[in-house]
């Protein structure tokens, strides 16, 4: 048990220094297509309930377009 312990507060207390591994020069664009798809998703939802299966064909691509050219720069 003293094990385990000691195993999770290792991880714990070094998970820190993990996530300052990463280059100063990181973007954001991995965490901004996350959100902007699922941003998409609900957009794209509410073309079709309040207005139908034909007007969401039409609007889908426009608000995918629209989404990735919003999306920062790396």
């Amino acid at each position: 048990m003293k094990r385990l312990a000691t195993l999770s507060a290792g991880l714990i207390l070094g998970s820190p220094a993990l996530a300052m591994a990463a280059e100063h020069s990181a973007g954001y664009r991995g965490i901004g297509q996350l959100y902007f798809s699922a941003m998409a998703a609900v957009l794209i939802y509410g073309v079709y309930d309040a207005f139908g299966k034909t007007a969401m064909y039409i609007m889908a691509p426009i608000i995918l377009i629209g989404l990735y050219m919003m999306l920062p720069e790396n």
